[in-house]
């Protein structure tokens, strides 16, 4: 729509990878005085032996730890899916299959053309503009470290730890984690991080791991780099954005698996002792631990090694460990020959398991970003859910027109954006169904919400759909766009099919760059565009035009398939709401299987971080269908851990199965806005999770 902004972009991302990979390359160059070598002795000695001196603290139930991506995106990094890993540069052949991602080194950022590592980004920030020496921050369309809700903390969550295999490793090769704590965001750029070797060091040679790994990290600690960039993992900043480079100078064609990665609290779970006996040990002799998901060990992967063999103990912290069945395995290595790499004397038997029990995670269908009443169901009569093509009334030649190859079949509008000239990116638009007579209310109506797909054309990566188009926004008006309308930042997509929602209550008229406060706005500042009014949302009382702007695209996507788009649905929800006396129905699902569950209670609170103010009452109207109707989908909520025992636990309701759904009595209920709270018991731990919208109490 204007083309200063996405050129922009695309300089911003290509200035901010060019700065990264040099810090890469430099400490890179630290490895090359280590000789490769390849441990070609794993043979066992009979004169050694190891084992464990109390095997059965390895043989427990224990409750899963506090980690960041179950708790507070809801959704674990455990590779079910390809966006566990949230944005990724210098990959190509990725793929996700039977829990394990999957990627190989391009050796390109596709975006720029510059030279790059591949690296990943469990948490990304998302991206901001510069304009005029400042940064406007981007519009949060789907969950970002951007967002404060979902940012890390770090006073909490300070251990992380991930499985990962890197199929060819060199004496240049190692890891490095990069994090950033900026607003308006910024990518990392090297202040805070930490690079290590990733191998086991011996005095004369270098020998880089093979097979799977487990690594585990303290971000609290410099991890590598003595002191150099220790980081302010807990410097009381929220960190926005979390990288990791699995082999720095790696070579096209290294291939990156990822079994799955936790950043958690370990005091939120036991630390198990794990002592051992060892027969003809010398005093340089190392211990590594193996751990594995299957009592024979295979694909075992060490967790912790380099351990001196005398301490006969080390301290497992089981948070840093995903749900799940864990065996271990002890290797006494010989140090006199490679300070503990080169020669394994004995291993002991693999014993087990050690069972994580997962918490269960709460996500709820009603209240929700799109469970409230919709505008063109409730006023209309008509929802935009393209079954016909007047749910779309962008204007006729000879209006400029954005879209070709336009269709509606089964309920879903396609089409392929346009750019035309002199313009150089495309400003695709769709207007939506508003009837002039019932305008949209902007008190009530607030959550706007597209289901929407795009696809990466063959050889592509997710950097280079975004810097040449991948992302929408919205604008709305009465009048006219200069005199009374509002647009909001660009906000961008992930390939395939997504559900992206926008809160307009959210939009103000725009504070100067230099107002920090500016970046939580929706709408674009006055710096980066002065032709909308931006007056803002609920400002204006009513809205007769909405429009929403698809694609973006610049040129090198034209033809590439990257140009065309499929919209399932919209919808612009209000808060649910239900008048005192009447049944609510709350409906929530849960992650863990119902035979795992004792109960489910349900709290209505004004304050999420006062999750159990109130208690529930069930209404006597009975249960309420366990699905909404519609094509819903749900958007994380936030978790808030709380210290109640299960044996608290005030009339807890029975659990009927996963979806879960309660009728709640609002008769006693002081009229007022709630959000609802509800603590799942497993018997081994309570969560408790609060829904992201309120429900509206009516007098």
């Amino acid at each position: 729509m204007y083309p200063s902004r996405q050129f922009a972009r695309l300089i911003l991302i290509t200035v901010l990878l060019g700065t990264m990979f040099g810090l890469v390359g430099q400490n890179g160059t630290l490895a090359a005085t280590y000789a490769q070598s390849t441990n070609d002795n794993q043979g066992v000695s009979a004169a050694s032996s190891i084992t464990f001196t109390n095997p059965t603290a390895l043989q427990v139930t224990v409750a899963a730890g506090d980690d960041f991506a179950t708790n507070v995106l809801g959704n674990a990094w455990d590779m079910d899916v390809a966006r566990d890993i949230a944005y990724e540069i210098g990959f190509n052949n990725i793929n996700t299959t039977n829990g394990i991602w999957s990627g190989t080194f391009s050796g390109i950022d596709q975006a720029s053309g510059a030279v790059s590592n591949g690296y990943l980004f469990p948490l990304f920030q998302g991206f901001s503009t510069p304009i005029g020496g400042q940064l406007s921050q981007e519009l949060a369309f789907s969950p970002i470290g951007a967002q404060d809700q979902f940012a890390i903390n770090t006073a909490k969550y300070t251990r992380l730890s991930y499985r990962m295999a890197v199929n060819s490793r060199t004496a240049a090769s190692q890891l490095a984690v990069y994090w950033t704590a900026a607003k308006p965001v910024t990518w990392p750029d090297g202040t805070n991080r930490f690079i290590k070797f990733d191998a086991c060091q011996g005095t004369t040679k270098f020998l880089p791991w093979s097979g799977w790994h487990v690594y585990n990290f303290d971000m609290t600690q410099p991890n590598g780099e003595p002191a150099a960039r220790a980081g302010s993992w807990q410097s009381g900043a929220l960190v926005r954005g979390l990288r990791i480079d699995p082999a720095a100078n790696g070579a096209a064609g290294t291939q990156v698996n990822l079994d799955w990665i936790r950043l958690s609290d370990p005091t939120s779970a036991p630390t198990i002792a794990i002592p051992w006996s060892v027969t003809d040990v010398g005093t340089k002799d190392r211990v590594t631990i193996y751990e594995a998901d299957n009592p024979t060990g295979t694909n075992g992967a060490p967790i912790a090694y380099g351990l001196q063999a005398s301490a006969g103990l080390y301290n497992l912290p089981t948070s840093i460990l995903p749900p799940g069945q864990h065996y271990f395995q002890l290797q006494l290595q010989d140090g006199d020959s490679e300070n503990g790499c080169a020669i394994t004397e004995a291993k002991s038997e693999w014993i087990g398991p050690l069972t994580i029990a997962a918490k269960p995670v709460i996500t709820f269908a009603r209240p929700s970003l799109t469970s409230g009443a919709d505008y063109a169901t409730t006023e209309l009569g008509q929802p935009w859910d393209m079954t016909a093509s007047d749910d779309v009334v962008t204007p006729a030649p000879p209006y400029p027109q954005y879209l070709t190859d336009t269709s509606f079949s089964d309920g879903i509008f396609s089409a392929r954006s346009v750019i035309i000239p002199p313009q150089i990116e495309s400003d695709a638009q769709i207007w939506l169904h508003v009837d002039a007579n019932r305008p949209i209310n902007t008190s009530r109506y607030r959550y706007f919400t597209v289901r929407l797909k795009v696809d990466l054309p063959a050889g592509k990566d997710i950097n280079w759909a975004v810097a040449y188009g991948w992302g929408a926004r919205v604008i709305w008006w009465n009048t006219g766009i200069q005199a009374d309308g509002s647009e909001t930042k660009y906000g961008t997509y992930d390939e395939g099919w997504h559900t992206y929602t926008i809160d307009l209550a959210q939009a103000f008229p725009p504070l100067p760059l230099t107002n920090l406060a500016q970046a939580n706005n929706i709408l674009t500042p006055r710096e980066q565009n002065a032709f909308p009014a931006q007056l803002g949302w609920t400002q204006l009382g009513t809205v007769k035009n909405l429009r929403f702007d698809p694609l973006e695209t610049m040129q090198q996507a034209v033809g590439t398939g990257a140009d065309r788009f499929s919209i399932d649905w919209v919808t612009l929800t209000a808060n649910n709401e239900v008048k005192q006396g009447q049944a609510f129905p709350i409906e929530v699902g849960v992650s863990v299987e119902p035979s795992t569950l004792k109960a489910i209670t349900y709290y209505y609170t004004t304050d999420r971080q006062q999750p159990t103010q109130h208690l529930v009452v069930a209404s006597s109207q009975g249960q309420v269908p366990t699905q909404p109707a519609g094509p819903n989908k749900v958007y994380l909520p936030q978790l808030n851990t709380t210290s109640i025992s299960p044996s608290t636990l005030p009339n807890p309701v029975p659990v009927v199965g996963n979806p879960h759904s309660s009728s709640w009595d609002t008769a006693t209920v002081t009229p007022g806005s709630y959000y609802i709270c509800s603590a799942a018991d497993t018997g081994v731990s309570v969560s408790t999770y609060c829904s992201e919208t309120p429900v509206v109490v009516l007098p």
